[in-house]
Formats: C-alpha cells, sequence, structure tokens
C-alpha cells in the first residue's frame, strides 16, 4: 500500500433539505454541529487523516461553502477545494474532481467517500476496508466499492447486489458486483432486505480517475463532452472563466442513474466492512443507525418522554422537550422551526422545506 499513490475525494455538496429545520440550503447539515462539538464534516475530515495526510484529501464543493471550507478545514491546500460554480447535482461534480486529480496525479487512485454527513463507529476498519480496497483498484484497474451490510429494508439508499466471492485479501472477502437498484419503494426494499444478497451502497469507492473519466466517455457521452472542455485549462489562469462558461452545460443528473448504474458488472468489485457506518441523510436514517434506549427512542439534547416508544426527539439549545404517550415519531426543535411528524412520512421533509422556502412562481395572463 505504501508505494501506491492515493488521494482522498471528500464528497460535501448535499443541499441537506431532508433534515430541516437543522439544515437548509444556506448551511447544510454537514455543516452543523447537532450530532457532538464538531461537524460532520469536520469529524468526517478527522477520521480521513487518521490514515492518510491533509495533503492527499481533495473536498469538493458548492462554490456557496468556500468559507465554510476555509474554516472548517484550514489544514486542507486552498488548491485541493474542487468547488463547483453551481450546483447540478453530483454526475458533473464527480466528473470535474476526476479531472482534477487525473491531470495532477495521473498514476494515483482516487478514494471517493460519498458524503460529509455519514457517521462511522469503528474507524479502524474503515481505514483498513478503504485501503484495502484503493489496492485492489490499482491492482486490477477496476471500480471496488467498500459498502456494508443492511440493517432494515431501507428505502432512502442504494442497495447493490453482490454475487460470488471473487478472493480473499488480508481477511477482506470481495464479491463480484451485480447491480445497483437505487431507493427502491417499499415492498421491493422488503424483497432485497429479504434475499441476503444485497448490500447498502455507502457512496465509499476506490478508483483510478482516468478509469472513471473512460467510463464517462463510453456511457455518459453528453457529461464526458463538458468535462474535455474544462479538463485543459485546469490549473491554468483561464481555469475559472473556464469551468463558469462550461460548467453549466453538464446534465443536471446523479452519477448513479447517468453513469454507475449503465456500467457492466465485471468493472466493479465490492468489498463489504462492518464499520458501524450510519448515513445522516434523513431523520429515518438517523434515527436507525443510532443505540436506541430499552423503549426505543434516540433523544438528541434535553428531552423527557413518558409512556413514550420508537421517537427521534432532536432538541438544540432550546430547553427541554416534552413527549407523552407518543410513538413512531419524528421531533426536532431548532431556533430555525419546529419538526413533528411519523417516522414513517420523515422522507417528505424535503417537500415541507420547498413549500417553506421556496417560491412558487405565478402564471400572469
Amino acid at each position: 500500500m505504501a508505494d501506491i499513490p492515493v488521494k482522498i475525494l471528500i464528497m460535501c455538496g448535499g443541499k441537506g433539505t431532508r433534515m430541516w429545520p437543522i439544515s437548509n440550503l444556506g448551511h447544510p447539515k454537514q455543516f452543523e454541529s447537532f450530532l457532538g462539538k464538531q461537524s460532520m464534516f469536520r469529524q468526517t475530515l478527522e477520521r480521513v487523516k487518521k490514515g492518510f495526510k491533509a495533503e492527499d484529501i481533495y473536498i469538493s464543493t458548492g462554490q456557496v461553502f468556500a468559507r465554510d471550507l476555509q474554516e472548517q478545514a484550514p489544514e486542507i491546500p486552498p488548491k485541493n477545494f474542487i468547488l463547483e460554480p453551481e450546483m447540478r447535482d453530483n454526475l458533473g461534480a464527480i466528473a470535474l474532481a476526476s479531472a482534477v486529480i487525473a491531470k495532477r496525479h495521473p498514476e494515483a487512485v482516487m478514494i471517493i467517500l460519498w458524503g460529509a454527513d455519514h457517521l462511522v463507529q469503528q474507524e479502524e476498519k474503515f481505514i483498513t476496508a478503504i485501503k484495502q480496497a484503493a489496492a485492489l483498484a490499482y491492482e486490477n484497474n477496476l471500480i471496488v466499492h467498500v459498502d456494508t451490510l443492511p440493517q432494515y429494508p431501507s428505502v432512502h439508499n442504494g442497495w447493490i447486489q453482490i454475487g460470488k466471492a471473487v478472493k480473499t485479501v488480508n481477511n477482506h472477502r470481495v464479491y463480484e458486483f451485480i447491480r445497483q437498484v437505487e431507493k427502491p419503494d417499499k415492498e421491493t426494499a422488503r424483497k432485497l432486505f429479504a434475499s441476503k444478497k444485497y448490500l447498502i451502497h455507502t457512496g465509499y469507492m476506490a478508483t483510478r480517475p482516468s478509469l472513471l473519466l473512460f467510463y464517462y466517455q463510453k456511457y455518459a457521452p453528453e457529461a464526458y463532452t463538458v468535462i474535455t472542455k474544462i479538463q485543459s485549462a485546469i490549473d491554468r489562469p483561464e481555469f475559472a472563466a473556464v469551468l463558469k462558461k462550461e460548467y453549466p452545460h453538464f446534465p443536471k443528473d446523479s452519477v448513479d442513474y447517468g453513469l454507475f448504474e449503465k456500467l457492466p458488472p465485471k468493472s466493479q468489485w465490492e468489498l463489504p466492512a462492518e464499520m458501524g457506518w450510519v448515513d445522516v441523510g434523513t431523520w429515518e436514517l438517523l434515527y436507525y443507525g443510532l443505540p436506541k434506549d430499552k423503549h426505543g427512542n434516540v433523544v438528541i439534547g434535553k428531552a423527557c418522554l413518558m409512556e413514550s416508544n420508537n421517537c427521534l426527539v432532536v432538541a438544540k439549545d432550546l430547553g427541554q422537550v416534552g413527549l407523552i404517550g407518543l410513538k413512531d415519531l419524528v421531533v426536532v426543535d431548532t431556533q430555525q422551526g419546529l419538526l413533528v411528524c411519523p417516522m414513517a412520512q420523515a422522507a417528505k421533509v424535503k417537500q415541507l422545506y420547498n413549500q417553506l422556502y421556496v417560491p412558487t412562481v405565478k402564471k400572469t395572463d
């Protein structure tokens, strides 16, 4: 592993509207500190630094969050901030980051860490797994995913079907990648969970950035056309102007739908890892990922619960919250607002946010 050049790419561009009222477009959840003294972004950075040097860490996010990066990641070289001039989902963001790293480090393996809003409770296993994935990606010229076993039939994540075992390396069993099912409905999620043939897609993967760009050329040609116009200007005086002009031409699409679902099975391997991974993408995901008391409740902050079961309560700096005789509920109380909803309806928080804050355009005659 010591001889393999590795660069870490932390994707940090999520809008976070599914986690209102903690999170919003102006200050998404990854920069908030509601799960501890540090923000989730800072926790992610500290976790990665246990295995990699600061100068080998790249961060991808929107230009609007540049100040947050400067304040929360002062040890990362500013040239390692890859800033999107506008938010166009992550098909373009990954293409841009791959092009930058490929140009600067043509022999390197890129470890992509999807989301600076994850919790990883077993950090040593996390570092070991992503380093092993990088070695496999370097030696076999493949995309190697580090994913985890499902804990329940989630409709909020991508699911990865695995095939037969390919090899065992350093106590890590490596499997064939068969297909990806992105955010299934409830019935499908139950079937996938019961089959025992699927992993939950964490978004952690290792690949040569040049290989990823090759797949863009073959399977996402519209996006590839845009990145080729940007790539030649990287690290040149005209880069900012070229990026601003060309970036809006990227298709506004997820890289899962726009690229990864189109890749042939033999282009990817799976390395399952039990690392205490929790996706803080929705309030329901946070609830299922955290330890619970004997009544199935998760409480963050000051709250008193009586005869209440299976609830998530987040009370941020506003004194006590009280619940009596309730179950399967999400309660989030902050200075920005109050959210109360059934756990099963937590996925609709994004729709609620849009109704509260996104102006509607009135039609005129």
